[in-house]
């Protein structure tokens, strides 16, 4: 062969080698007895594409990147892609599981020997759901592990006010013996199979802790923090708890020389003075249509909105009047 063709048949299959490299032809995505079988970065990709693209994407999931991160993390503890996207859930930027999924991770294992979940109250085994929840009533569950001791847990409605939980608006409210399941099943499980679950925590126990845990370390009980100026001290509501009857504030302190009060603390002081709760404040000024509506929820005396609650004070005989009525539909 002339040698200067040679030389151009040689360049040719050298182009179209580097052709062949650069855009490589899109392999088929293949499809198993449970759906859609993901081997490569590429296939991964095209799936959270066509996912963003329906509208069965989760609304913490909307862009590809996210859901291509959560099928991963799904992958790392066993789920297939769409049961990963059912049931991881991304809370405060974190990945997290939903409690029946927990258990299906931990199942899946083969290494679950047994499994038990029930209810107490005074001591005693309920035969279904408690429909009275005092303090004492609780969720337990027992989980064995092959080849480690059982570990058993309990979640208390006492707990759940410790932690802030009880009557808190929401499921704790609507499903509460459930949400008392799902606390006592997640501790349990993360005790015997922390290295199946990856170290991801339940969605239902992640939902209940603030978007900032820093801040909430500086302030774990919202009625116990005084800032404290060079100059000026303000008492906010924190530092104003009753004393534990017939309100849930907590324990109460004197104000006597405590320095200038804000709005939030003259409130505190009120509600304590007629042993109205915050719960019932609450229910009052959105019964009365007077809280804002377009104003977050608040979860304590701090977080009520400080313009509206300026305004509501400034006449206090006024909103003392109010309050008069508000005792009287709270009874």
């Amino acid at each position: 062969m002339n040698p200067r063709l040679a030389n151009q048949t040689k360049n040719m299959s050298n182009e179209t080698q580097a052709v062949a490299v650069v855009n490589p032809a899109k392999q088929p995505v293949q499809i198993g007895t449970r759906g859609i079988v993901l081997t490569d970065m590429d296939g991964l990709v095209r799936f959270a594409t066509a996912v963003s693209n329906s509208d069965l994407a989760p609304k913490d999931m909307k862009k590809p990147e996210s859901i291509a991160v959560a099928i991963q993390m799904g992958l790392e503890v066993g789920l297939s892609p769409m049961a990963a996207l059912q049931n991881i859930a991304v809370i405060n930027g974190r990945p997290t599981l939903w409690g029946d999924a927990q258990l299906a991770v931990c199942r899946t294992t083969g290494e679950l020997e047994s499994f038990e979940e029930w209810y107490e109250s005074a001591g005693k085994k309920t035969s279904r759901n408690p429909q009275i929840f005092g303090d004492d009533a609780m969720a337990v569950c027992v989980v064995k592990r092959k080849g480690f001791p059982p570990v058993e847990s309990a979640f208390s409605v006492a707990d759940a006010k410790r932690a802030g939980l009880w009557g808190k608006q929401g499921p704790w409210t609507q499903y509460p013996a459930r949400m008392l399941k799902f606390r006592a099943r997640s501790f349990a499980l993360r005790d015997q199979f922390g290295d199946a679950l990856k170290g991801m925590p339940s969605a239902e126990e992640t939902q209940d802790l603030p978007a900032d845990p820093v801040a909430a370390a500086r302030n774990v009980t919202p009625t116990r923090v005084v800032v404290d100026e060079p100059e000026t001290k303000t008492v906010t509501a924190t530092r104003l708890i009753d004393e534990g009857e017939g309100t849930d504030f907590g324990p109460v302190e004197k104000v006597e020389d405590k320095g200038e009060l804000t709005h939030q603390a003259k409130l505190a002081t009120i509600l304590i003075s007629q042993k109205i709760n915050f719960d019932a404040f609450m229910v009052w000024a959105n019964d009365a249509g007077q809280y804002p509506k377009d104003k977050p929820e608040p979860g304590s005396i701090d977080e009520l909105d400080s313009a509206w609650l300026a305004r509501w004070m400034k006449n206090e005989k006024v909103f003392m009047r109010q309050v008069e009525i508000m005792k009287g539909g709270a009874k």
